[in-house]
């Protein structure tokens, strides 16, 4: 099949494609097609392998820019299965070609899982060729790369859930010399990435799709864009214009013409604090020889520290609250109140509250409506996310110990009921947090009585989000996932992969490519603390300005202390006058960097003759150039 500069072949015998745009061929590699199969075993689901290419009969058809295949008539667990795959490779213009994957005859939960197509990579080995991947902020890695190559091997083994930190958005690529093609997941919804290693030591990707409430049950496509003169940059750019095509990128001015209030963001830096921590028994974090409890400070002790960082200098604030609930962070959600009694209750709470907004600085809180604690005063059940085969997730990490997941069908109503409340209390919240809801994949949910599929589940979380924002509330969460991106001004990071992702090593090479998407839509901070998605030795500080994002501030210090088993924030005790002034001087040209830039596009990102002096280039034209050897950033 051919079309102006496309040409289209497909292989019956083995099931390759290869696709030719300019002349430059990419051929199918890597891990084979395949679906998973499952069955019921007692109360639970095992599950077999079948490739594509050992169905027992296959049927090709082709048209002028089309090819179409059904795989039929699979074996597994000693039965003929009546499903039919159909996978479909079209040329739909002149420099892109779309793969899709649907089941038709499914009768009952057959269909776990299908991976199509296989990974695309050069035919020929180039001079210069890399991958392009959107884990977190994203980074290349350029065939054979050997740093941190135990955990690079790690990511071609597992599956990388999209909208997830794994994968930010439904997107990646490939550059051979400049031919470059870029893969954007059309149907992302129930989409995992995964990855494997090709010839030419190159790192290839493609999709693991899940089933949807038990079945394939809808079309899942994939487009790739091809060109001959590109790079991460057309990468990146390419989903850009795929969503401005699709009228599906909000501009952050836009956010702000519905929600005034996201203008205090603009030159403002991030406060991340937490007011109290109990950790229960039951926690993966409880240590039953150490301390379990800590309280950082009052509502009335924050108040008059807000009113000595005014003093210094600090115009503007966003105060981000953890911990201030009945038993502190992480405990009882979906509904923790009253406010901490130990921290000054009501009273205290409201006064926290009042000083911030007359000080003209935002007052936001951290809260939580995923995690289903079992220890909260209103835990139902029945309410609580049911898996395909009966159970309930369960988790014990967090501070308040055991929980599930609340569906998201009860998620709306137990918002308003925490912010009716806090709005009869004369509780005056500027912000609000929604933990994990920006990036987590949706929940399915397989409750008789509450059925949700992962997509209906992230409509049902931007119903929060919405809800929130029409009352004039700052809506923020805790990553940039894309699939809730549109609901957010702001995120809690958006930083680049590390391995840990706690002052760890750079995966690949680290490069804007959440950024040069989204950076006039969305507020990103930068710096938060000990080097969280920031490569081990860095200046978090050189990636804010180079991203010109909010700068996070650090009035109570870098120290750590150790609560239960985990070290975090001591965020107790506020610096002294001469080191408050120091740290203010440092975040100055940040928060005016971000002011001048936040609704301005990154319309590139390079590299300067070494990986450790960037570049990034604004639609008004201004530059900021990073030098990490020298701890350096330039503004022009």
């Amino acid at each position: 099949m051919k079309y102006k500069n496309m040409q289209l072949n497909f292989n019956k015998r083995n099931g390759n494609y290869e696709i030719t745009h300019k002349g430059f061929s990419w051929v199918s590699d890597g891990r084979k097609p395949y679906i998973e199969i499952r069955k019921k075993f007692g109360d639970k689901y095992i599950k077999t392998i079948r490739h594509l290419n050992t169905a027992m009969k296959k049927k090709t058809e082709y048209s002028e820019n089309k090819v179409v295949t059904r795989y039929s008539g699979f074996v597994a667990f000693g039965k003929k299965l009546s499903f039919t795959i159909v996978c479909t490779a079209e040329i739909t213009a002149e420099n892109s070609v779309t793969f899709s994957i649907k089941a038709e005859n499914e009768t009952g939960y057959d269909i776990q899982a299908a991976y199509f197509p296989a990974p695309f990579n050069s035919k020929k080995k180039g001079q210069t060729s890399y991958h392009v991947d959107p884990m977190r902020q994203g980074f290349i890695l350029p065939d054979g790369y050997k740093k941190n190559f135990s955990t690079v091997f790690g990511y071609a083994h597992i599956k990388r859930m999209i909208n997830t930190g794994d994968a930010y958005m439904p997107l990646w690529g490939r550059v051979c010399d400049g031919n470059t093609f870029s893969a954007i997941v059309e149907t992302p919804y129930d989409a995992s990435l995964y990855s494997c290693f090709g010839k030419h030591k190159a790192f290839l990707n493609s999709v693991y799709w899940q089933s949807s409430l038990g079945k394939l049950s809808y079309e899942r496509k994939i487009k790739f864009t091809f060109t001959s003169d590109g790079d991460y940059n057309t990468v990146a750019k390419d989903y850009r214009k795929y969503l401005i095509d699709r009228n599906e990128l909000v501009s952050i001015d836009e956010k702000i013409e519905k929600n005034p209030n996201i203008k205090k963001l603009i030159g403002s830096p991030v406060l991340h604090h937490k007011i109290y921590s109990k950790i229960n028994e039951k926690s993966q974090f409880y240590d039953k020889n150490g301390s379990n409890e800590i309280l950082c400070a009052t509502f009335g002790e924050r108040a008059e520290e807000m009113k000595k960082l005014k003093s210094a200098g600090l115009e503007k604030l966003y105060i981000h609250t953890d911990g201030w609930g009945k038993d502190g962070y992480d405990n009882n959600h979906p509904y923790i109140l009253p406010p901490c009694e130990q921290a000054g209750g009501w009273e205290g709470f409201k006064e926290f509250a009042d000083v911030s907004r007359e000080l003209g600085y935002v007052f936001a809180l951290h809260d939580q409506y995923r995690d289903y604690y079992y220890d909260s005063p209103v835990f139902d059940k029945e309410k609580a996310i049911k898996n395909i085969d009966g159970t309930n997730p369960y988790c014990s990490i967090w501070d308040g110990g055991e929980h599930s997941y609340l569906c998201t069908e009860f998620a709306l109503d137990a918002v308003k009921q925490t912010y009716t409340e806090l709005e009869e209390h004369g509780i005056d919240v500027q912000g609000v947090y929604l933990d994990v809801f920006s990036i987590m994949q949706g929940d399915e949910c397989f409750h008789e009585d509450h059925k949700v599929t992962r997509e209906q589940s992230m409509k049902n979380r931007a119903d929060c989000f919405d809800y929130l924002n029409s009352k004039g509330i700052i809506m923020s969460s805790e990553e940039p996932g894309m699939q809730l991106l549109n609901k957010l001004a702001l995120v809690h990071h958006g930083p680049h992969a590390l391995r840990p992702q706690e002052n760890g090593e750079a995966v690949g090479i680290p490069v804007p490519l959440g950024n040069l998407v989204y950076h006039d839509c969305l507020m990103v901070p930068w710096n938060w603390f000990n080097n969280w998605g920031i490569p081990k030795g860095e200046d978090g500080d050189l990636y804010g300005a180079l991203n010109a994002g909010m700068p996070y501030i650090h009035p109570y210090g870098n120290e750590l202390k150790k609560i239960g088993t985990d070290n975090r924030t001591a965020d107790v005790g506020m610096m002294n006058d001469a080191e408050l002034k120091k740290e203010l001087a440092r975040i100055a040209p940040l928060c005016e960097l971000q002011a001048k830039l936040y609704n301005k596009e990154m319309v590139k990102h390079e590299f300067l003759g070494s990986y450790r002096i960037q570049k990034a280039v604004y639609t008004d034209g201004t530059t900021v150039t990073i030098d990490l050897d020298k701890g350096t950033y330039k503004i022009n």
